[in-house]
């Protein structure tokens, strides 16, 4: 077994390659089929456009998800699927990947429909909170 002069650890800071982080991979993650620098979703969308030509895509992992706000992470993302933001806050949205908001106005969505991102999260919260209480009753564990 060779030595490794450098011992790492799982919290040691690894240095990963940026062209990695860009690849856009196929649906069974064995291709890279594509890249994006995460600068311009329009650049993305047109990316996908080519792609879908001869394969599909990755679309729950595509490059630089992590640029996407983390208030429109989890329950907002289930409601609506924001699939990549780009640097300037523009994202790729919607079931079928085929719309471009702003952050702006994703939030603007919810603050009209909801009162705010927060609101709509806690209303999810009230929704599960009563259908754990009615599940209960209905099987008198309550």
């Amino acid at each position: 077994m060779a030595e490794n002069p450098r011992r790492r650890f799982s919290l040691d800071k690894v240095e990963v390659d940026p062209q990695l982080l860009n690849r856009i991979q196929s649906a069974d993650g064995d291709e890279t089929l594509g890249e994006w620098d995460g600068e311009d979703v329009e650049d993305l969308v047109r990316e996908l456009e080519r792609i879908e030509e001869f394969a599909d895509a990755n679309y729950a992992n595509l490059p630089h998800n992590k640029n996407i706000p983390g208030d429109l992470r989890d329950q907002v993302e289930k409601d609506l699927p924001i699939w990549a933001c780009d640097k300037r806050g523009m994202c790729l949205v919607g079931k079928r990947a085929d719309k471009v908001r702003s952050v702006e106005q994703i939030r603007e969505r919810y603050d009209k429909k909801y009162g705010g991102v927060e609101a709509f999260k806690e209303k999810l919260r009230q929704e599960r909170e009563e259908m754990v209480r009615q599940l209960r009753k209905s099987s008198g564990t309550d």
